[in-house]
């Protein structure tokens, strides 16, 4: 998992970006890998960022996506499932809502972490980057955690 990737899926888009808040459609819609900054597009324009990795962030159901051609060549997304978003590929950043009463099957088609549908369970087992990172991270804890013992166990004294 590379280092920006935790504080990537924590951050907050489509606020107003602060440096050009007197400027309309100022929304942050883009992330800096090398800054690891939210920005807008005017944050964009300036020479600044000219030779940085950007993600272009897109809105679908609610939530941030990212195009799965972008993402892909910063990150393994197999195994996610992608969503058609205005004509292209999207993968999210975190579960998408659920929708329906239907949406939470528990051993049915569902995202190994937080059970929530999936199209294709047949290729794809996480539903979002946030679901596949945390497995990678319960894997290792699991894996460091085995044969550790907290030590002799101690009673009260009984009276």
């Amino acid at each position: 998992m590379p280092a920006w990737l935790g504080p990537f899926l924590k951050m907050t888009f489509f606020g107003s970006c602060l440096v050009h808040d007197e400027i309309q459609k100022n929304e942050l819609n883009r992330y800096c890998i090398t800054c690891d900054l939210a920005l807008c597009r005017y944050c964009i324009s300036t020479d600044k960022h000219n030779d940085h990795k950007l993600l272009k962030i897109y809105r679908h159901v609610y939530k941030d996506v990212v195009p799965l051609e972008e993402m892909d060549s910063h990150i393994d997304c197999s195994k996610i499932q992608p969503y058609k978003c205005n004509k292209k590929w999207v993968i999210s950043l975190n579960p998408l809502p659920h929708c329906g009463s239907g949406s939470l099957i528990v051993g049915g088609p569902t995202c190994n972490i937080c059970k929530r549908r999936l199209n294709d369970p047949d290729h794809f087992r996480f539903c979002c980057i946030a679901c596949k990172v945390n497995i990678k991270v319960i894997q290792n804890v699991v894996i460091r955690r085995k044969r550790r013992r907290k030590g002799v166990p101690h009673r009260a004294p009984m009276k």
